[in-house]
């Protein structure tokens, strides 16, 4: 997606990336996109009408200004040892929960019952580099089905910043 001075790139076409993508093109952006398998990621891209730019997810972090990591938490993790210093000075919107399979059908913290995910990965980053938590709380059917509603009681998202008072309303 690109904004007036800015790139944005979304790196996982799973299950959230995926909607995110679908999303950014609905509203007509364009945007970078890349994911591990790079045939599954133009298969994606193919449907989003031209918006999504299929690259490598180093092109990405290159090209980017903003970076969409919609990828599983130990994966975000692996992203940010992996990029390091290269993540400094971009926006980097983090979607991503703390959790795993449980082996019963569900799902389970990975952390601490006390760890904050965001904490976590804003203190692995650049100093300096900010961290914006978004779509979390969603699940990818609901962020697929509720993200064009107006906003208002029915809006079920908000992105914050961990640095920022959440409390203060949008």
């Amino acid at each position: 997606m690109t904004t007036p001075g800015r790139t944005i790139a979304i790196i996982g076409t799973g299950n959230i990336g995926s909607r995110l993508a679908g999303n950014f093109a609905a509203g007509g952006q364009d945007f970078l996109l890349a994911g591990r398998d790079r045939s599954e990621t133009a298969k994606l891209a193919s449907d989003l009408d031209g918006h999504a730019e299929v690259v490598s997810i180093d092109e990405a972090v290159d090209r980017a200004d903003v970076l969409v990591l919609a990828v599983w938490f130990d994966v975000f993790k692996q992203l940010i040892a992996q990029y390091g210093d290269r993540l400094a000075g971009k926006v980097i919107v983090d979607p991503t929960n703390a959790v795993g399979p449980d082996g019963s059908g569900g799902y389970r913290k990975t952390i601490g019952e006390q760890e904050s995910s965001g904490q976590i990965l804003a203190g692995l980053l650049p100093a300096g580099t900010p961290l914006v938590k978004a779509f979390g709380t969603l699940s990818a059917p609901t962020l697929q089905s509720a993200a064009w509603k107006e906003p208002g009681p029915s809006r079920r998202a908000r992105p914050v910043h961990p640095d920022r008072d959440v409390r203060r309303p949008a």
